[in-house]
């Protein structure tokens, strides 16, 4: 139990240093004094930085989509799914405001470096992406549930762009009920969709 302990301990303290500092500007030295450990020992976990990002990753990943399923009601439809996406992110307006978006800045830091480090944000992007796209996917079909999920999720990011550079929330709540009207208007254009039909068995 300890060492599951301690290695919860190494990741947490590894992405809160990532978020703030950076990949590039935080050591294996930086994340063992954050998580109270030597750094010998925390090698004994993590035996490189890229295996501790690829762990920080994955949690991270495995955090935002249970987030995300928290705020879903059951038997949740297009508006429910987008309304958790949209709450999510405003609860989180301040933090982006100070902060920037953690998912964001990591892809644009590592994009400059190591592409197979790069791959690993971008799948943090990538699973919020196909979360929004099965949330649309109960409406429309599905080359316009990518198009949709695509668009939400860079109008959203852009937004968190703003709220960071100008050190003010605002952009990320004035982009979510815009959003809001967007997929308002896009329900109720859509197409009523037929239930699928279920073939029946040969006697």
């Amino acid at each position: 139990m300890k060492a599951e302990d301690n290695r919860q301990r190494i990741i947490d303290a590894a992405q809160q240093l990532f978020a703030e500092r950076g990949y590039s500007q935080t050591s294996l030295g930086d994340v063992a004094d954050a998580a109270g450990l030597l750094k010998g020992n925390l090698s004994y976990y993590f035996r490189t930085k890229d295996a501790l990002l690829a762990s920080v990753t994955e949690a991270r990943q495995r955090a935002l989509i249970d987030r995300l399923n928290a705020y879903l009601p059951n038997d949740a439809g297009t508006r429910d799914g987008v309304e958790a996406f949209l709450r999510m992110t405003e609860a989180e307006a301040d933090a982006l405001a100070q902060a920037g978006c953690p998912l964001g800045s990591l892809c644009s830091e590592l994009g400059k470096g190591d592409a197979s480090l790069q791959g690993l944000a971008t799948d943090m992007l990538a699973a919020v992406q196909q979360w929004l796209v099965r949330q649309f996917a109960k409406t429309f079909p599905p080359k316009v549930s990518r198009e949709h999920a695509e668009y939400l999720l860079a109008v959203m990011q852009g937004a968190s762009l703003l709220a960071h550079a100008y050190r003010d929330p605002a952009p990320v709540r004035r982009q979510a009920r815009g959003a809001r009207r967007w997929l308002g208007t896009l329900l109720v254009e859509a197409p009523v969709r037929a239930p699928r039909r279920v073939p029946r068995s040969r006697p």
